[in-house]
């Protein structure tokens, strides 16, 4: 991976979100073969058996993230080498990946609340309210879950400490998650066309087959739908691995931005 000397890339540094973005993108993206070459196993079987595999997945990530922010570089790491700093970041990992959930239901709740006045026909100032109040609570969140994955802060801690930065920080944050959350999706998007295809397919030969019509399916069908969900959660693992690199450095300007008297009082 990286060397030290003209290399160090110093992760703790004030950055806009745009430079958040593009340089840890593209950071992980450069060395993604090498990373695969120490992740590879975790992403098989979390590609296979997601639980509880996922978590082990993002613990390694987690460690060589950690590594990144400890040296400045990327060393070329092992799971031999790394054992005892994957076994460090394992509970914390599980925490942030469960706290990951609880934000896809808020992201959830967010969009229902834009659908449910149509429904119940409430009026749209309290949907608009709402939709607010969430998006607010998961930008908290995403701060939280960064607090959780790069610092070392009690857990306790991480809540009260990432609440007041994502506070303070609220248009940064919300401008880098649109931006990687939106090219995340492009990419899972992408990734999902077999997948897609082969679904679509299958359902349309099942409804015939309902109505009466032959079933002409190659033998392998079954296998190839399988295969092209795989291939959709490698692609969201991968797409995960990469996007943790801009959250790392997103996390660095964050944390730098704090003032020193906050850091006294944590």
């Amino acid at each position: 991976m990286e060397s030290s000397g003209e290399n160090l890339f110093q992760v703790k540094k004030e950055r806009s979100y745009i430079s958040c973005l593009v340089n840890g993108c593209s950071y992980g993206f450069k060395h993604l073969g090498m990373l695969l070459r120490y992740i590879w196993p975790s992403l098989a079987l979390a590609i296979v058996l997601p639980i509880p595999f996922l978590f082990f997945f993002a613990a390694q990530t987690d460690a060589v993230l950690r590594k990144w922010i400890e040296l400045g570089y990327l060393p070329n790491v092992t799971m031999k080498a790394m054992r005892h700093d994957i076994e460090k970041c394992a509970n914390r990992s599980v925490i942030a990946v469960l706290l990951s959930f609880l934000m896809f239901v808020l992201a959830a709740v967010g969009v229902a609340s834009l659908v449910l006045p149509i429904i119940l026909g409430w009026k749209y100032l309290w949907s608009i309210l709402i939709f607010v109040a969430v998006i607010i609570l998961f930008l908290e969140m995403e701060v939280v879950v960064m607090q959780v994955r790069f610092s070392d802060l009690p857990i306790k801690e991480c809540f009260g400490s990432g609440f007041r930065i994502a506070w303070r920080n609220l248009g940064k944050v919300f401008a880098f998650d649109f931006l990687l959350y939106f090219l995340s999706i492009i990419i899972l998007m992408l990734g999902s066309i077999p997948y897609i295809i082969l679904s679509s397919a299958g359902l349309q030969a099942y409804r015939g087959w309902q109505i009466g019509d032959a079933l002409d399916l190659p033998v392998l069908f079954p296998l190839y739908v399988f295969l092209s969900a795989y291939i959709l959660m490698a692609v969201t693992l991968l797409t995960f691995l990469v996007g943790s690199f801009a959250d790392c450095l997103m996390w660095g300007s964050l944390v730098n931005e704090v003032p020193a008297e906050t850091e006294a009082d944590r």
